[in-house]
């Protein structure tokens, strides 16, 4: 295959920075742009190639592609999967995959049917610099950790609205909980604590303030991850991680400082991951090759299970198991 046709369910928001990164690769051509909104779907039309449709399953019909991108705030996937899969079309799907764990397992019961690739929006694994840590979590000498993703709350509509969202745990934190889980361990088990009242000047909102999820994982590695989106101050996004012999200071898609002692070693990120993303996704079809992958829907689905479980112990006030 010399060029890959792509095709975009969604075209606002994130889609817009996928788009800008597959333009500059000469295998990409664009051949169809949904989205709801017709003036967005047809600038995008206009601007990258393709036809505009505003009924993604009229362009499934109508467009061959080799990928579909489907780029959807959480509330907005229904059947967008499903078409792809019955039309046996690989796809990349942002995170968070789906708001209802049932329904997201079915995709992934008639993913594995179709053997399709698929990738999800978890760019942060595509980082050199995790590249670089990665091996020292085979050591087996990690204590403990604590990460955050600490802010101001975005401004689009649907963010404030829990239902609509997620909340910041699964729309925003998930990168964390993901980076947990690809460096750490599968989690067991979460307890969550939440903090609200500070908001009350924000309208139709009822998302947490701020949470704090205690996590148990399968190797005995412990932590906390902290979520807040009332800071208007400078916030902290990242993770830190404590060894028997090293402290590692993960900041999120910048930099990382590895304690030695008094010996401090820091490293920079040099390419956004995003664009390593989505030429990884290219690659994949264009060789058919699943290992380039390194979020698929399937292991999406675990940080959607472990994300989801971090918000039921919010409304039970218990321990709750990671379970799919």
């Amino acid at each position: 295959m010399e060029t890959v046709n792509v095709g975009f369910i969604g075209c606002g928001g994130i889609a817009g920075a996928h788009m800008n990164n597959l333009s500059k690769m000469s295998d990409v051509k664009f051949v169809g742009m949904s989205d709801v909104d017709e003036v967005r779907a047809k600038k995008a039309s206009e601007t990258y190639g393709g036809t505009y449709f505003t009924d993604y399953k009229k362009m499934l019909n109508e467009i061959e592609m080799d990928v579909c991108y489907i780029c959807l705030p959480p509330f907005a996937h229904q059947d967008q999967e499903i078409s792809c899969i019955e039309k046996e079309v690989p796809f990349f799907i942002e995170k968070p995959i789906h708001l209802d764990l049932k329904k997201a397992k079915e995709i992934s019961d008639r993913i594995k049917e179709k053997n399709l690739i698929t990738s999800a929006g978890y760019q942060d694994r595509y980082q050199t610099i995790i590249d670089y840590i990665k091996p020292f979590f085979n050591e087996n000498n990690l204590g403990f950790f604590e990460g955050w993703w600490v802010g101001g709350m975005p401004g689009v509509y649907w963010w404030r609205r829990k239902e609509m969202s997620g909340g910041q745990i699964v729309e925003q934190t998930t990168h964390i909980y993901d980076m947990a889980r690809y460096l750490i361990s599968e989690p067991v088990e979460v307890f969550s604590v939440k903090r609200t009242g500070l908001m009350k000047d924000i309208e139709k909102y009822n998302v947490e303030d701020a949470s704090a999820v205690s996590v148990y994982f399968q190797n005995g590695v412990f932590g906390t991850i902290f979520s807040g989106c009332f800071i208007n101050a400078t916030g902290k996004v990242g993770l830190d991680f404590y060894f028997k012999d090293k402290k590692i200071s993960y900041e999120e898609r910048s930099n990382l400082e590895i304690h030695y002692g008094k010996k401090i070693e820091k490293i920079y990120q040099p390419e956004d991951p995003l664009i390593t993303e989505d030429k990884a996704m290219i690659e994949a079809i264009k060789t058919n090759n699943k290992n380039l992958i390194r979020s698929s829907y399937e292991d999406a689905l675990k940080t959607l299970a472990f994300t989801l479980a971090a918000n039921k112990s919010i409304e039970t006030g218990r321990i709750e198991k990671v379970e799919i």
